[in-house]
């Protein structure tokens, strides 16, 4: 229930301001008249209080907590038009005081429904003239003194210059956001038309609504025209799965990431991430959600990321997989990764190694200095090779050849070592390390 004024539609509150304010005017004026004509002060004050001063406020309230309070608020300037009327006969016909309540009741119905509402109200308007007829009978004195219709002058101005100004400034905000609109729409433009990324909007069955020119890149002009199929360039093996998962979403309202595959007019089936969200129309009146009436697809070309993650996916295979056991440091020596022949010749398990510095894994059979010679001519030249006596993990000893690179940016900074290594037998051990420890030694 709509009980607090933030719930109550702007619309309806501008007309509760107006209604009190007028009606306060209108209780003035009656009251005076009817003194005037020796009505009797008592009947006249409570009937007049009760319309012009209590009515307003129990059908602002009605309006309030309504379900659809702008529907309530129509009825009521209905059931304004219609009290007023039996106004116009219990006070006798007055012109001055008859215009005004006539008029403004058809003046709101034209505002709030054109020219259906302005009618209803005058017909209501006749019907309440009948019902005052009935109720105090037939008078006819449309005389008012001097100052009765003054008041009457000059409420009549007010209320049409306060009407006409609501609906001036109604009128100018309308503008101002249909302004919005178009400079929205001109910027959503400009960065669909400019953008890399695929950008449509399809309808439940899967025809184009709109294209950006991005896909010009990609289709003919007739693949599409607005109204043909959007998925007619659709790789073969995806047409059920993605026209499937479009359907989903339109029926859902569920937004969903796909991948697909479109065919070019080059004769390439380039690969796409898209995201897919249902569009709705425009709420109804209620305030809940519209109808869902397509789907918006925002697509990204990742051919050439798809080309790298292969890549990636057949080097760490690769790496995996190859005979020779592989190191990578950073450039402060902590292992980053090894591979499963590392595990398989040393006997360290990747968590036993992985951050720890690859000095910690050296053998004592070559001294410090010997490492220092292989790291300066790595320094020197980006590359050493030969062999060593190493120790696995459970002591026993083993003959390795080694190769250590360097990996440097643009900037020739070092960022990696690379070390590559395989076990050798007693009989193909070669001689280079054993010269090189002899050297240092």
């Amino acid at each position: 229930m709509a009980d607090s004024a933030h719930a109550v539609p702007h619309q309806v509150r501008i007309i509760y301001t107006v209604r009190s304010v007028s009606f306060a005017w209108c209780l003035l004026v009656v009251v005076l008249h009817g003194w005037e004509r020796g009505f009797g002060a008592g009947f006249w004050v409570v009937f007049a209080v009760l319309h012009f001063l209590v009515y307003p406020h129990v059908v602002y309230q009605r309006a309030a907590r309504a379900r659809d309070p702008r529907a309530a608020e129509i009825h009521n300037l209905q059931a304004d038009a219609f009290l007023l009327g039996i106004w116009v006969a219990a006070l006798e016909f007055p012109v001055w005081i008859a215009f005004p309540m006539v008029f403004a009741p058809a003046l709101n119905g034209m505002v709030n429904r054109g020219l259906p509402g302005f009618a209803l109200s005058l017909v209501l308007s006749c019907i309440g003239i009948l019902v005052g007829v009935m109720l105090t009978g037939y008078h006819y004195w449309t005389m008012t003194s001097p100052l009765v219709t003054t008041l009457c002058f000059l409420g009549s101005l007010a209320y049409s210059a306060g009407v006409g100004y609501i609906v001036f400034r109604q009128t100018a905000r309308l503008a101002a956001t249909r302004a919005e609109i178009r400079e929205s729409e001109r910027r959503y433009r400009l960065i669909t038309e400019h953008a890399g990324d695929l950008v449509a909007m399809v309808d439940c069955d899967g025809r184009w609504l709109y294209a950006s020119p991005s896909y010009a890149r990609l289709f003919r002009a007739e693949d599409l025209a607005i109204g043909g199929d959007a998925f007619r360039n659709l790789h073969e093996d995806d047409q059920f799965r993605v026209r499937g998962a479009v359907q989903v979403v339109v029926r859902s309202g569920e937004s969903a990431r796909l991948r697909m595959r479109l065919h070019a007019t080059s004769g390439e089936a380039r690969r796409f991430e898209t995201m897919v969200h249902a569009v709705r129309a425009e709420q109804d009146g209620s305030g809940g959600q519209g109808k869902i009436i397509g789907a918006v697809l925002a697509s990204r070309d990742i051919t050439d990321l798809s080309d790298r993650e292969e890549q990636l996916e057949v080097a760490a295979h690769a790496f995996e997989r190859m005979a020779e056991g592989m190191v990578i440091t950073n450039a402060g020596g902590r292992i980053l990764t090894v591979n499963l022949s590392y595990t398989r010749i040393t006997g360290y398990e990747q968590e036993d190694v992985l951050g720890r510095h690859e000095s910690e894994f050296r053998s004592a059979m070559q001294p410090q200095s010997y490492y220092d010679d292989v790291y300066a001519q790595v320094l020197r030249t980006g590359h050493w090779d030969g062999t060593t006596w190493c120790r696995r993990r459970d002591g026993t000893l083993y003959r390795e050849w080694r190769s250590v690179s360097s990996v440097r940016d643009r900037e020739e900074r070092i960022t990696h070592y690379v070390a590559l290594f395989r076990e050798l037998n007693s009989h193909g051990a070669g001689r280079g390390a054993e010269d090189l420890s002899k050297k240092s030694a």
